[in-house]
């Protein structure tokens, strides 16, 4: 993890155990560089030494910064390019494959000769990484990473976890063009010990990098691109203990905090994010239904019946998700009748929401902005919009619904073979008579229809 001191630490970072100068790259020339800053290793440890060796590393990257600002051909220049080097590489073994020894002696010297360019420009370290880019008898991570989500069939969301599991690792490489080589044993380690397990990341979070991780080295392994049997990331055991931080437990709403979030303050009244958030909460109080589920709703996807108005939860985050949600209650009715009011079935129930995120969620700016309505007020961490589900879940078992029934509402797996693999699952019948069943306190539930009724105009 990088780390900055004051300002007798100028020009220094330490990253690891080991301390590098860090120059800022001038605006006007970040598009010939590649990047906002240049980094080289001041290969030490101790923090005095490393300022003393800095000074003639950075007084070198800033000359040959200089040097491109006045090159009259920097314009033809755009800096290192890692495509291209996939290119070098791909003729590289063509030449390879077609037995041509004098063309394969062209292109590897017109590599040696781009990689120096590079050198001069910035730096041994990047002119390294490129040359091995261009010259590796295997792809990039990053390349098989694709390859592997391209004949995956993965939700969006998994595939962007296991996207982002491998950039973590990269960046801690330093290097965004690693091969499968490049990822030892000991780096693995290094990575797990010294960045993974020190960022405050909650257990699971760091055991879903570490299972993605794992996932896609066995793929690799089956591809061929690795030895079969030596995966990196199997078999490291993380002490929930050790990574929980002081991070509260999570946990549902009490009343009194429902309440507060159901009145709301006139601190957030003129939020824009406030034309949709209180009909998220109350369509959350109701359903237990995830936020992405509520934020994905199309207008197709409601559906009235003599008993209830029916939620068809068609994109949800695992297979027991797929259900349908019965909503009984007056003020969540009320809600939905007005969204759907006057709008093509086409139409998203909530259209003041747009894709954002690593994997273009509609919930992406909801789950920030309801985060900061929270607090705004006073419910404190260790709740979020997950915490609606909790209320909902004890409020059913409270009234004495099974098991099966809940899972089956707030799409659980059911957690036998039965259940899982050869029902069919729940029908709406069911679905409604244990919507019928959620029932808060008579002023929880006041509250909410008085909000729900309010009307307040959409922003676009």
């Amino acid at each position: 993890m990088a780390t900055r001191r004051g300002n007798q630490d100028q020009y220094l970072q330490k990253v690891g155990h080991t301390y590098y100068a860090r120059v800022r790259v001038p605006r006007t020339l970040e598009k010939y560089v590649g990047q906002t800053h240049i980094r080289r290793t001041l290969e030490t440890t101790d923090r005095t030494e490393a300022n003393r060796r800095k000074h003639a590393v950075v007084g070198q990257i800033k000359a040959e910064l200089e040097h491109l600002r006045k090159s009259p051909h920097r314009a033809d220049d755009r800096g290192i390019s890692f495509a291209q080097a996939k290119q070098w590489r791909e003729e590289l073994r063509r030449a390879a494959e077609g037995d041509d020894e004098e063309h394969h002696n062209l292109v590897q010297n017109l590599i040696i000769e781009k990689a120096e360019q590079i050198e001069n420009l910035y730096g041994r370290d990047k002119a390294g990484r490129w040359y091995k880019a261009a010259t590796a008898s295997t792809d990039t991570l990053r390349e098989l990473m694709d390859k592997w989500m391209e004949v995956s069939d993965y939700k969006e969301s998994t595939k962007a976890g296991h996207r982002k599991a491998l950039a973590e690792v990269l960046a801690f490489l330093r290097n965004d063009h690693a091969t499968p080589a490049d990822v030892t044993k000991r780096a693995a380690i290094d990575y797990i010990d010294h960045d993974l397990t020190q960022r405050g990341l909650a257990h699971t979070t760091i055991r879903d990098r570490l299972v993605s991780l794992g996932g896609f080295w066995n793929w690799l392994a089956s591809r061929d691109a690795v030895p079969p049997g030596l995966n990196p990331w199997a078999g490291h055991k993380i002490s929930k203990k050790q990574n929980q931080g002081s991070r509260p437990p999570k946990r549902a709403y009490t009343e009194a905090e429902l309440l507060r979030l159901l009145i709301g303050n006139e601190k957030v009244a003129a939020w824009p994010t406030y034309s949709y958030l209180p009909d998220l909460i109350v369509l959350g109080l109701f359903t237990g239904a995830r936020e992405d589920e509520l934020c994905s709703l199309h207008v197709k996807d409601i559906e009235t019946s003599p008993r209830a108005l029916l939620l068809h939860i068609r994109d949800s985050k695992t297979k027991a998700g797929i259900r349908v949600v019965a909503v009984t209650h007056e003020a969540p009715i009320a809600v939905l009748k007005r969204r759907i009011k006057g709008r093509k079935t086409s139409d998203q129930v909530f259209p003041e929401l747009t894709p954002g995120g690593l994997d273009g969620k509609l919930s992406a700016s909801a789950v920030k902005a309801f985060g900061r309505y929270r607090r705004t007020c006073d419910v404190p961490d260790g709740t979020d919009f997950h915490s609606f589900r909790r209320n909902v879940i004890t409020t059913l078992e409270a009234a004495g619904v099974g098991q099966v029934a809940i899972a089956r509402f707030v799409g659980h797996k059911v957690g036998t073979l039965a259940g899982d693999t050869y029902s069919e699952g729940g029908d709406k019948r069911r679905a409604t008579d244990t919507a019928k069943k959620i029932a808060f306190s008579r002023e929880i539930e006041a509250a909410a229809l008085r909000l729900a009724k309010r009307h307040i105009a959409s922003v676009s």
